[in-house]
């Protein structure tokens, strides 16, 4: 559905997309999820009635819906389906349900249109293999949320007095658990990114290094937390070579400059940032919001 050059139509999952979602089908593959057959076209605000009313819209009357309307639709003009289907390859809305993709822009790399039936269908597994890997990203943040946490509320002057055993802190005993060195490894594998690199065909080599760099960060902050207990000092992210090498392959020097001179809550910033730039190379932010001009924006995500 397209109004001039603005599609008004989202393309929606009949099962939904991810658990706790509106009729979710856990005995689906990633494959038939986001299969044609399982996507159906509707308005943004029949979108939100169909999924806040599960009971009456179950999947065989979507299904129903879906069919009786292929049916009844009439033949559209070569031009008019060309300059749709031009449309959909520059910006497809597909809001569906409970993240992922979802609520995003799916840019040309991502769709595959097919202007003889006047429909487009997404490639399903370049969507299934960034899905999976936002996953990974999403697990990976709540694997390692105590090293977030810590940077974000303690200066590095009071996390060195803790290891140099000059002052007590409540805040950093929740973190003793890394002072095993498997600790940070234990969290990777568990996270997934073990075998996250089996969908590194189906993703770009940029949107994989990102993905690498993430993981990276939060392995090797880790890494640094456990060495702290180890030497009974400081071993900071901030000053650290390699980590500051991870971050300046992806982000720009004045974003990194910026992530590192904040007192509070700089590795949430920087990886944030890298988020963004994950989520713009999946074609899921605009470039220009990620960065703004003198100073650090994150874009929508």
């Amino acid at each position: 559905m397209a109004i001039d050059e603005t599609l008004v139509g989202e393309v929606c999952h009949i099962k939904g997309a991810k658990p706790g979602s509106a009729r979710h089908d856990p005995a689906q593959s990633p494959e038939e999820r986001h299969a044609f057959a399982n996507l159906i076209l509707m308005c943004p605000t029949h979108h939100t009635v169909v999924d806040d009313d599960e009971e009456s819209y179950p999947v065989d009357r979507l299904v129903r819906l879906k069919r009786d309307h292929e049916e009844q639709a009439k033949p559209v003009a070569d031009g008019e389906a060309d300059r749709v289907a031009e449309v959909y390859i520059q910006n497809v809305s597909t809001i569906g349900q409970s993240g992922g993709l979802s609520a995003h822009t799916v840019h040309a790399n991502n769709i595959t249109v097919q202007t003889t039936h006047g429909a487009g269908e997404i490639s399903s597994r370049q969507m299934v293999a960034i899905e999976r890997l936002w996953e990974v990203v999403r697990s990976l943040a709540r694997e390692f949320s105590m090293v977030i946490f810590i940077d974000s509320i303690l200066l590095p002057q009071e996390m060195d007095d803790y290891f140099k055993g000059v002052d007590s802190n409540a805040f950093m005993n929740s973190a003793l658990e890394y002072e095993n060195p498997k600790a940070p490894f234990d969290k990777l594998a568990r996270a997934g990114a073990n075998d996250a690199d089996k969908e590194r065909p189906f993703v770009s080599p940029r949107l994989w290094s990102i993905f690498f760099i993430i993981q990276g960060m939060y392995g090797r902050s880790a890494l640094l937390l456990g060495n702290s207990f180890k030497d009974r000092r400081l071993k900071h992210w901030r000053d650290d070579h390699g980590c500051d090498q991870l971050l300046r392959s992806v982000l720009p020097a004045h974003a990194v400059d910026h992530a590192k001179g904040l007192s509070f809550n700089g590795l949430r910033t920087a990886i944030d940032m890298l988020e963004s730039q994950f989520l713009t190379e999946a074609g899921m932010n605009s470039r220009r919001d990620v960065f703004a001009l003198g100073g650090v924006r994150h874009g929508d995500n």
